[in-house]
């Protein structure tokens, strides 16, 4: 797979994952992400101001790979292989929240990253 294509997938499903948890940010919060216990009207607030920073965080992160997709191979890979080293900081923090009872980070975003993440080391190694 060229990584031209490997960066427009990567930057697509950051855009469209984090326009979601924008969407989605206080239904996140009440919704079970958090044990109910710890629910009120300001952490509720606090909690959907939360998700709303990393929302735009995740559609910045996939604008830049997009328009990263006039890079030449060599630059691309190298990229991609950055995105990979990033995408295995956040999920060394997801599996610290996986271990904490009071977190509870959605599996299927994790699957999705998990699977970018490899398709970014598997691209920026190919020859």
């Amino acid at each position: 797979m060229s990584p031209q294509l490997v960066l427009t997938i990567i930057g697509a499903i950051n855009i469209l994952m984090g326009i979601a948890i924008y969407a989605g940010a206080e239904t996140i919060v009440t919704g079970g992400a958090f044990s109910g216990y710890l629910i009120n009207d300001a952490s509720t607030k606090v909690g959907t101001y939360m998700h709303e920073a990393v929302a735009s965080f995740m559609i910045a992160f996939g604008c830049v790979a997009i328009l990263s997709r006039d890079m030449e191979d060599t630059s691309a890979k190298k990229l991609l292989f950055a995105i990979g080293v990033a995408y295995i900081i956040n999920l060394a923090s997801v599996l610290l929240h996986i271990m904490n009872p009071e977190v509870h980070p959605p599996i299927p975003a994790v699957i999705i990253t998990l699977g970018l993440t490899a398709l970014a080391f598997y691209t920026s190694k190919a020859s």
